[in-house]
């Protein structure tokens, strides 16, 4: 599906690998060590660089995580998010209203603006049942859904490093200013809300940047500006670097592809901020467009998680691991088109001249969306499948797109008790706080594991929107998903990471080859239209 404005980005810069000790261009590799860097690396130009360094980004990494939840919260269960359970900080508020004594009522959503703060924490995930219904007591929260949260129970996200330096490489001729290279900045009618906009010259604002727009140099595009913050006190200015030239060499190596968000500039600003220029996406993001529009055809529904899984296969096929799908980070055109934005805790797995991808490390993005493998680490040496857990996260944000709340709080149950860590756990690790949670983990979850074992994956309760008890419990109807539909997300929710299914294997199902009619920029071959879209902001 075309773009509806053409961009042409700068050459291809150099490509740092953060799993592997060596920097390489293409398949061109050179040879590991400290190293020079080239000149024409944007940001580390002039610099070496210790290819034995990890330089995966440090944004977004859990460094803390506490115990389990208290008794409070085992009223609550399911909620979709919270302002503190990503690591990307989110800085607005969302209300929901559910009238439970009409089943057929929607909630009803609103937003409301939040202060900016950069040093947020991570609500655990571990919550007991019935947090799928929606209550009005405890925190104000950023997302669709409402959850019960406890200052004891959060997992602190800010990456333990030394003191930063405030020398910054201003005079690097490859780096160009904003002010010389593009027009002024502009201000949209609105902003995207779910993205954590904190004012309304933001379109979006996070704990490591915020997103503007901006006019191109000819005045006939707007473009969006990503503006990173400059690093706190517990970063270096070299892991700094590293980190931000990480998530822009990543974002603009992929950004080829009509379901990926096209990165087409480095530049400086005025007060020296590094930013990134991006395509402007003015659909909104399909988070905001799930509170604005709950009742959603489900063949656009499918369509838009038809695009995701073929963003995916890009990423995957170029060796790149998200580590942070979810609704928040998946953009829309003004016709529909989603694209994969936010590749801040994005690895690099798999390099051209390798036959295996490599494994990640380190628990980052959100808990909701974690895969159950990730709740086993132990400390930062275990390690993961990256694009696997992408393949879990892209499941779990279609289950939310088709029922409106999360499949899972948490994918573990370990029963009611009190469980010793496993041997080894560091404090804080994800499988330390799974043994630790009150109530086990989610039951849901359990029940789940077990119904694939008895009766087998496609005729599980999950998908006809949970148990038995739960439906009951909450007031909920059965909607039931279609066979060929509950193989391929049977398959994509396998909790053994070695048997999931691949992006191809999605692809090759019967339900996306046959079944999905997908748009082309909002267009359907028979003439009707999706409209899967936030209305157009008005550009001042």
């Amino acid at each position: 599906m075309p773009s509806s404005t053409t961009l042409n980005p700068p050459p291809e810069p150099w490509l740092i690998d953060p799993s592997l000790n060596h920097t390489y261009l293409s398949e061109k590799m050179i040879p590991s060590g400290e190293e020079q860097v080239p000149d024409d690396c944007p940001v580390l130009s002039g610099s070496t660089v210790s290819t034995r360094e990890s330089i995966s980004p440090e944004s977004g990494i859990f460094t803390d995580m506490s115990s389990a939840p208290s008794q409070q919260q085992q009223q609550q269960k399911k909620r979709l998010y919270d302002n503190n359970t990503s690591a990307n900080n989110n800085n607005t508020s969302t209300k929901i209203v559910v009238d439970n004594s009409n089943t057929t009522t929607r909630p009803t959503i609103t937003t409301t603006p939040a202060e900016d703060n950069t040093n947020s924490t991570l609500t655990s995930p571990v919550s007991p049942i019935n947090s799928r219904q929606s209550s009005t007591e405890g925190n104000i929260f950023s997302r669709l859904f409402r959850r019960s949260s406890s200052a004891s129970n959060t997992i602190n996200t800010t990456a333990q490093t030394p003191t930063s330096s405030t020398n910054r490489p201003v005079g690097n001729p490859h780096i160009g200013r904003l002010s010389e290279k593009y027009g002024e900045y502009v201000k949209p009618e609105r902003s995207h809300k779910g993205m954590g906009a904190t004012s309304r010259k933001n379109i979006a604002s996070g704990a490591t940047a915020v997103i503007r727009l901006i006019r191109s140099s000819d005045r006939k595009n707007i473009l969006a500006v990503k503006e990173f913050k400059k690093p706190d006190r517990d970063e270096t200015e070299r892991d700094y670097l590293k980190r931000m030239h990480n998530e822009y060499c990543i974002s603009k190596s992929v950004s080829n592809h009509t379901n990926v968000v096209k990165t087409l500039d480095l530049v400086l600003d005025e007060q020296d901020h590094w930013c990134t220029i991006m395509e402007y996406c003015a659909g909104g993001d399909l988070f905001t467009l799930l509170g604005e529009r709950p009742v959603m055809p489900s063949m656009e529904q499918a369509c838009l998680f038809k695009q995701l899984i073929l963003g995916l296969q890009h990423l995957h096929s170029t060796g790149i691991a998200h580590r942070d799908i979810k609704p928040e980070n998946l953009i829309l055109t003004t016709g529909g088109t989603l694209k994969i934005a936010d590749f801040g805790v994005a690895n690099v797995v798999k390099a051209p001249f390798q036959r295996e991808a490599q494994r990640c490390k380190h628990w980052c993005g959100s808990s909701q969306f974690w895969s159950p493998e990730i709740w086993t680490l132990k400390d930062d040496n275990d390690s993961y499948d990256g694009q696997a857990l992408d393949i879990w996260s892209a499941a779990v944000t279609y289950y939310c797109m088709r029922f409106g709340y999360l499949p899972f709080t948490s994918a573990f149950y370990n029963g009611v008790g009190h469980f010793p860590p496993p041997p080894g756990a560091k404090p804080g690790s994800p499988s330390a706080v799974a043994a630790a949670a009150e109530d086990g983990g989610d039951p849901e979850y359990g029940i789940y594991c077990n119904q694939r074992e008895e009766i087998g994956p496609i005729k599980c309760e999950l998908w006809d929107g949970g148990s038995e008890q739960y439906l009951q419990a909450n007031n909920k109807h059965k909607v039931s998903l279609a066979e060929e539909e509950r193989e391929c997300l049977a398959g994509m929710l396998d909790v053994n990471p070695v048997t999931r299914w691949t992006v191809d294997q999605i692809l090759a199902c019967e339900w996306m080859s046959n079944k999905i009619e997908m748009c082309e920029d909002g267009a359907l071959a028979n003439g009707w239209r999706h409209y899967h879209c936030i209305p157009t902001p008005v550009i001042r």
